[in-house]
């Protein structure tokens, strides 16, 4: 007959027995984990969440909007993705007196067929989604929008244009010569002459690693370009964002010292 246990062993067969059923937990999880890992997914859900994703991007940038300006020009300047073909499709309203102006445009996305990790990773198919929606936008207020259908919408005659000027096209080269021909102490001065006029807007520094940086932009507008000649001779094209020509915001010289930080890293 067999002999109860005391208590220390029925303590050390619960340990082992909670020990057991963890495990046990343990790799139902890791099997239900591994199954939604490799589990396939169709490709136009795929194509479908990145319009849906893009459609939000696009909705976030346009609450950045701080000044009035009319929809085609918002159409122009704002609505594009690298990660979906982005089309305005009719737009109206000039942005006065806190008028909305209110832009439709059609949001289409394509996904290769794609398997990762090998014969037991996860596997999409080929997709694409089009979908369509309607953004309403009013400056210094957060963007609202929402999707509607793409049936009933005639193409529009031509894309939709900028009414804000822009840099020449061959602005960038003339900066580039300015700041390889032009003491640090001139440069502002040069850069005047060569962007004459109130649409312009011209910065130059001298940082304390002796970088020579230049931007040009205009005003109104979003347009503008930054160049920085280094030490070595070498010129260098950092992104510009125009708000660091703007008087009060984020003055050109701040942004020269975050890019020299940068190369030194």
């Amino acid at each position: 007959m067999a002999r109860p246990l005391t208590g220390a062993a029925r303590r050390i067969a619960t340990a082992f027995a909670v020990v057991a059923a963890l495990v046990v937990a343990g790799a139902i999880v890791l099997v239900v984990l591994v199954v939604i890992a490799t589990q396939d997914r169709d490709g136009d859900d795929l194509a479908e969440d990145r319009v849906e994703q893009v459609a939000q991007s696009l909705a976030d940038d346009l609450s950045r909007i701080r000044e009035p300006i009319d929809a085609e020009t918002v159409a122009a300047e704002r609505f594009r993705s690298v990660e979906a073909t982005v089309e305005p499709l009719s737009w109206s309203g000039d942005g006065d007196g806190g008028q909305a102006m209110i832009i439709d445009a059609r949001i289409s996305a394509a996904v290769a067929a794609n398997s990762i990790g090998g014969y037991f990773g996860p596997f999409n198919s080929e997709g694409s989604a089009v979908m369509c929606y309607r953004f309403s936008v009013v400056a210094l207020q957060a963007s609202e929008y929402e999707e509607i259908s793409c049936e009933g919408f005639a193409e529009p005659a031509a894309p939709p244009t900028s009414s804000r000027p822009s840099v020449p096209a061959d602005a960038a080269q003339r900066v580039e010569r300015i700041l390889s021909t032009t003491p640090g102490t001139e440069l502002a001065d040069a850069l005047r002459t060569e962007f004459p006029g109130a649409d312009f807007t011209v910065d130059a520094v001298e940082t304390p690693a002796q970088e020579l940086v230049a931007a040009v932009g205009v005003s109104p507008g979003s347009d503008c370009v930054l160049r920085v000649l280094l030490p070595s001779g070498e010129i260098i094209a950092p992104s510009c964002d125009r708000i660091w020509l703007e008087p009060g915001g984020a003055r050109l010289l701040h942004r020269a010292v975050h890019i020299t930080s940068a190369l030194s890293v």
